[in-house]
């Protein structure tokens, strides 16, 4: 009687049993792999303490809080106080890297695979958990081709 039940309802939603087993593939991959797959949330009751709309018109820089102290010089309101955000470094044309900087280098590329490998398990789950079974196997065939990449 239950076989029976069972093969009804797949037979009405074939989608249910390839995504829980997607869901299981993707569970198992995000595991192996010592990731979460948790999607993030945002808190609507925690404001932040500057808003995106401040942070563009200064250009990303916050003024500081006035102060009294005489040794502080205040730059006049008419100049543009946009700071750089990127050091002027230039290499020597045709040097290898150090070999510090070549581990650094592979640090920050595992980090971003890492993150990239994070966003594609979590965005498996939720069409897993939406009954879309084939944008679930899509999205984690690109999770295992950046895996395979990566190493």
């Amino acid at each position: 009687m239950h076989i029976r039940l069972i093969a009804f309802a797949l037979a009405l939603w074939p989608g249910l049993a390839a995504a829980e087993g997607c869901l299981d593939q993707v569970r198992e991959l995000a595991r192996a792999q010592n990731i979460a797959t948790d999607p993030p949330t945002a808190s609507p009751d925690k404001a932040p303490g500057v808003t995106s709309r401040e942070l563009g018109r200064s250009g990303g820089v916050i003024e500081p809080p006035a102060t009294s102290d005489r040794s502080v010089i205040t730059p006049p309101g008419t100049t543009d106080s946009r700071m750089p955000t990127m050091p002027d470094v230039t290499g020597k044309p045709g040097a290898p890297p150090s070999p510090q900087a070549a581990r650094d280098e592979a640090k920050k590329d595992g980090a971003a695979d890492r993150t990239a490998l994070q966003a594609l398990l979590v965005a498996a789950r939720a069409e897993a958990e939406r009954g879309q079974e084939a944008n679930c196997v899509d999205t984690l065939k690109k999770a295992r081709e950046l895996l395979e990449r990566s190493k």
